[in-house]
């Protein structure tokens, strides 16, 4: 009789760790899960920046459309890099005294117009760098990435509000 309970309770176990392990392997791969729209509207606070993408986010995506996309050559990449490297670093250090303040709603609003002051000095550096064609192509590459970023975020709200009026709709 113990014998058949230890073995009952030990499928019981495996049976729970298996599903368990199931539904975390499979929720990593779904796709877009770590977009920045998927994260921005968790229970607890928006830590997606309030509907806007991280400006270092950006930085860094414009730096891969500049290198692959726009293809320059490695001499315009070079003189591109420490303007880059400069706004990287403003931008993480504004983050972390964000971070440091506590108050996230008023430190995500100073961001915003930090945002737009160093995003001013970042093409007015990169307009000496780059060609006018050049950085036409970056411009709308970055606009392009802009718009699919706010697509998935409106996407993603709109399945939320979806799944959260009926009942038994569950995981997708």
């Amino acid at each position: 009789m113990k014998q058949k309970f230890f073995a009952i309770g030990a499928i019981a176990v495996i049976a729970i760790v298996g599903v368990f392990v199931f539904e975390h392997a499979t929720s990593a791969q779904r796709p877009d899960r770590n977009a920045q729209g998927e994260r921005g509207n968790r229970q607890g606070g928006n830590r997606g920046g309030m509907g806007m993408m991280n400006p270092a986010t950006l930085v860094d995506n414009s730096w891969l459309d500049l290198t692959f996309a726009v293809k320059v050559d490695d001499e315009t990449l070079l003189k591109a890099r420490p303007i880059y490297q400069a706004t990287r670093d403003k931008f993480a250090a504004k983050m972390k005294e964000a971070q440091a303040s506590g108050d996230m709603r008023t430190a995500m609003t100073e961001m915003q117009s930090f945002a737009a002051t160093v995003g001013k000095e970042f093409q007015t550096g990169l307009k000496e760098v780059l060609t006018e064609e050049q950085m036409k192509k970056l411009n709308e590459l970055t606009k392009k990435r802009q718009e699919e970023s706010q697509q998935r975020m409106n996407r993603w709200r709109g399945e939320g509000n979806r799944r959260g009026g009926g009942g038994g709709g569950g995981r997708n």
